[in-house]
């Protein structure tokens, strides 16, 4: 299983079931930000918690915010992005529904969900 971390500070964070998979390898504790579940990883500690991971069945992987953004850009489809107001906007599904966001305006979370994992 792939695994997707993002750099936050001092902390590598997953997200959704990534966060879930990685507490449950490493034993840290699952919590929620906007209705999305996280865990970090201390970046002192990541040569530990990446072997942990390995050995659990997963590969991690670290991304930084515009990797991250490139990726999701390229990703989506011609039908779901475009520009308005000269910034690059796509249609991504929050808890109101469909709505239309400026790319950079992504959340950490919606990140990690959008990011093409089959291309690691």
């Amino acid at each position: 299983m792939k695994v997707i971390l993002q750099r936050n500070g001092d902390f590598l964070e997953a997200f959704g079931r990534d966060a879930e998979a990685v507490a449950k390898a490493l034993g840290t504790v699952v919590m929620e930000r906007d209705l999305v579940a996280v865990t970090g990883i201390p970046v002192h500690a990541q040569d530990g918690s990446f072997a942990a991971l390995h050995a659990a069945g997963m590969t991690p992987h670290i991304i930084d915010r515009d990797e991250g953004l490139k990726a999701v850009w390229r990703r989506t489809h011609a039908d779901f992005k475009g520009t308005v107001d000269g910034k690059g906007s796509l249609m991504v599904f929050r808890r109101d529904g469909p709505t239309l966001v400026a790319l950079n305006d992504l959340t950490p979370a919606e990140i990690a969900r959008l990011y093409p994992k089959n291309d690691l």
